[in-house]
């Protein structure tokens, strides 16, 4: 028999992929840039934030809404391997990674959302 506690013991161990995600407004080419220590659990948190329109970037969930979830697109910039850095430490990994992101992204002419 299946022991329940063990499965959720087992799943929270588990190395979730780590990294840099964006969320691209393809006719505007704005992006939303964000970090996660378990990607693909954020990304469809976020994806299921946008089709509600409750996304804290309300200007985000405005264009989401008006445009169309085809007109957007929601990928990986960057994945970190996860090895043995506390969640503090990982997170302050993922903060630097994310501005490098951002810059680099902006060199090139890409705008961002704000939180408004």
């Amino acid at each position: 028999m299946i022991n329940k506690k063990e499965l959720i013991k087992e799943y929270k161990n588990q190395k979730h992929p780590a990294g840099i995600f964006a969320i691209r407004n393809k006719p505007d080419n704005k992006m939303f840039i964000g970090n996660s220590l378990n990607l693909p659990a954020k990304i469809r948190g976020i994806t299921f934030e946008l089709e509600l329109g409750s996304h804290a970037y309300h200007n985000l969930s405005e264009d989401y809404k008006r445009l169309g979830n085809d007109q957007f697109e929601i990928f990986v910039l960057d994945e970190m391997e996860v090895k043995d850095e506390t969640e503090k430490e990982l997170k302050k990994e993922l903060e630097t990674l994310e501005e490098m992101w951002v810059e680099k992204l902006k060199s090139e002419g890409i705008t961002f959302y704000n939180k408004k």
